[in-house]
């Protein structure tokens, strides 16, 4: 296989699984681009990558006074919430796979909720951030039945759960902030179970490490600069940037 082209999409994994515009929708583009055949299991190890990224970036969030009733409530809340979008995953995944990957279905994601960032950001009134610990468990179970639609290639994770945040009254960086850690189960449990799944099937070489620790540096340095990047209108510049793809790769595509 052409290193290259690994290093290249565990760049853009790196990027984009962090940003509210779908890493799955610019992977499967991008592949096409490079007549790169992109399997589950490739994308999964990039997936491994973002995820180390997010542990080493949140460690103190997750690992710090671990045994305090108000640690202990955030496992709860966050691995409660991640139950629907892990048993949606398990049972649809080849739908998923088979059909959901067409382009007229990432357009379409990309384009919509796009529109729906723009609106909501206009609509909403600035709300006091606050720390993760503090969103309610009614709020984390919202947001967790959101991210079963991020399944739907094209959606964005971090975009459709820190929708679900705003709508529930949360401030939006801290519903972004929120979606990252409430990812945490579904892509340890997901990269796990393909990794297994597929252990005797596929190798797993230096294109693969090469393409976890790209991810997992360039995801690293992703969540610092977003975290900086405190824009009034910032959902509206993703929003307009999703539009933009969207209707490219209609009419490319």
């Amino acid at each position: 296989m052409d290193i290259s082209k690994h290093i290249i999409l565990a760049f853009i994994q790196g990027i984009t699984e962090l940003l509210p515009i779908s890493s799955s929708a610019h992977l499967i583009v991008v592949s096409e681009l490079l007549n790169f055949d992109a399997t589950t299991y490739f994308l999964t190890t990039l997936h491994l990558g973002t995820t180390i990224a997010l542990v080493f970036y949140f460690s103190k969030v997750l690992f710090k006074d671990i045994f305090t009733k108000t640690k202990m409530s955030l496992y709860l809340k966050i691995l409660i919430s991640s139950i629907p979008a892990g048993i949606t995953g398990l049972l649809f995944q080849s739908f998923i796979e088979e059909t959901l990957r067409a382009n007229i279905f990432l357009s379409t994601s990309l384009i919509l909720w796009g529109i729906v960032m723009i609106i909501l950001e206009r609509s909403k009134k600035d709300i006091k951030e606050t720390i993760v610990e503090e969103v309610t468990f009614k709020q984390s179970v919202i947001m967790g039945i959101a991210q079963t639609l991020a399944l739907i290639p094209g959606t964005s994770r971090s975009g459709i759960t820190t929708i679900a945040g705003m709508l529930v009254g949360l401030n939006k960086f801290t519903a972004l902030e929120y979606s990252f850690l409430l990812g945490l189960p579904v892509l340890i449990g997901a990269s796990g179970y393909e990794l297994i799944k597929e252990a005797n099937v596929n190798t797993f070489g230096i294109e693969e490490i090469l393409g976890i620790v790209t991810a997992a540096i360039v995801g690293y340095l992703s969540v610092i600069l977003l975290k900086r990047f405190k824009k009034k209108n910032w959902l509206t510049v993703f929003g307009i940037y999703r539009i933009i793809l969207g209707i490219s790769l209609l009419l490319l595509l």
